[in-house]
């Protein structure tokens, strides 16, 4: 029954929209991938999330296990992810006052954000990528300047350099980028680096499945903040970790603007766990560059599809046959319980599906798939 009209005379109704801000009222909320039931069903085939499935789940098991009869929940965790970040500058070799901490990349990002990112201020951003970035933006009041990409995907930098003004604070490149999947060469963000005077923001997340990182410039580059995640390389995308590395002055305004308890101690506990196990994590990485590589060439010797080059863990592909969308082959793989991601809706990337480098065996039923889709009349 609907009770909204019940209020006594005289009670005062509440516009809600009123009170929200602008920005917010505009704001769709933020879909990663298909919705599914928490426990992940044996039959689905995931592939659209970037997940890391060749992380064996009993090994992570046990980290978390050993995690749980370490720590003390009762207490409240070290203050801005300190147990992390100590072990964080251990392994990489940074001052503890150069890293941040965050609830993932997304989280990380927001906090970004929230410094650098005012009603008048624009960020540049390269398209097609990571949609969380032009969400942030809008998120704080800032506008988003955006850059296509060449058809190469290869950085435009004449270009995006020639749409830099004060007004830009931010500068968000995605290498490798999310979802072309190819890395960005050294020399156009060195370029990007000694030229745009705001700040660049390098997002890393797929860093470990290609050819460099840059994270080392951040000690040249005052201006560089570089963005990594635990969720592709150690597989751990459900404790939402991630951090940045820059000059101790960025760093320490982002602390400021972030709850200082936003790190819980059971993750702070499963990061440095997981950093002592860096070999084991390693090798799983390394499997998944060799998977890659089987991938992109069943695909390119399967009619009706192009695959591109790739140095994440995903690739992206084309659907070339005539009168046959990539919406429509998502679907059809949908119905054989294969999921992918569809980036038809970004430029340049009409007809394109986004698929996630899994295991043999995962890797073989949705190949096995597609083709049955790409056949079915």
């Amino acid at each position: 029954m609907d009770t909204r009209d019940q209020f006594p005379s005289g009670v005062t109704k509440v516009k809600i929209e009123e009170l929200v801000r602008k920005e917010i009222l505009g704001l769709p909320l933020y879909e990663a991938g298909s919705i599914l039931p928490r426990k992940l069903d044996e039959k689905v085939t995931r592939l659209d999330l970037n997940e890391n499935f060749a992380v064996a789940g009993d090994i992570v098991g046990k980290l978390l296990l050993e995690v749980c009869q370490d720590v003390d929940v009762r207490l409240y965790p070290p203050l801005y992810g300190a147990m992390a970040v100590k072990a964080i500058s251990e392994f990489f070799g940074f001052s503890e006052s150069e890293i941040f901490v965050g609830n993932g990349v997304d989280g990380v990002l927001d906090s970004l954000m929230k410094v650098f990112v005012k009603k008048e201020s624009k960020v540049l951003v390269v398209e097609p990528t990571f949609p969380l970035y032009a969400y942030f933006t809008q998120l704080y009041g800032g506008k988003k300047v955006t850059v296509l990409l060449r058809p190469n995907f290869e950085l435009d930098v004449d270009g995006m350099l020639e749409k830099c003004d004060e007004q830009i604070s931010l500068f968000i490149i995605c290498s490798p980028n999310n979802p072309t999947g190819n890395q960005f060469k050294k020399e156009d963000l060195e370029k990007i680096l000694r030229e745009f005077k705001g700040v660049v923001v390098v997002d890393e997340a797929y860093v470990d499945f290609a050819k460099y990182t840059v994270i080392d410039w951040t000690r040249k580059f005052e201006n560089l903040v570089v963005l990594r995640s635990f969720s592709k390389s150690f597989g751990l995308a459900g404790i939402r970790a991630g951090f940045l590395v820059s000059n101790k002055s960025i760093a320490e305004y982002v602390k400021r603007v972030t709850n200082p308890f936003e790190i819980n101690i059971v993750t702070q506990r499963l990061i440095a766990l997981a950093l002592q196990n860096w070999n084991y994590f390693q090798q799983r990485i390394k499997y998944i560059i060799k998977e890659r590589e089987w991938l992109r060439d069943a695909l390119a010797k399967t009619d009706g599809v192009t695959p591109y080059p790739s140095d994440a863990n995903f690739i992206l592909f084309k659907i070339t046959k005539d009168n046959l969308s990539s919406s429509t082959v998502k679907e059809k793989l949908e119905s054989r319980d294969v999921l992918v991601k569809d980036r038809s809706n970004l430029p340049l990337l009409e007809n394109c599906i986004r698929v996630t480098v899994g295991t043999r065996s995962m890797n073989e039923t949705f190949v096995s798939a597609l083709k049955d889709a790409l056949e079915e009349q």
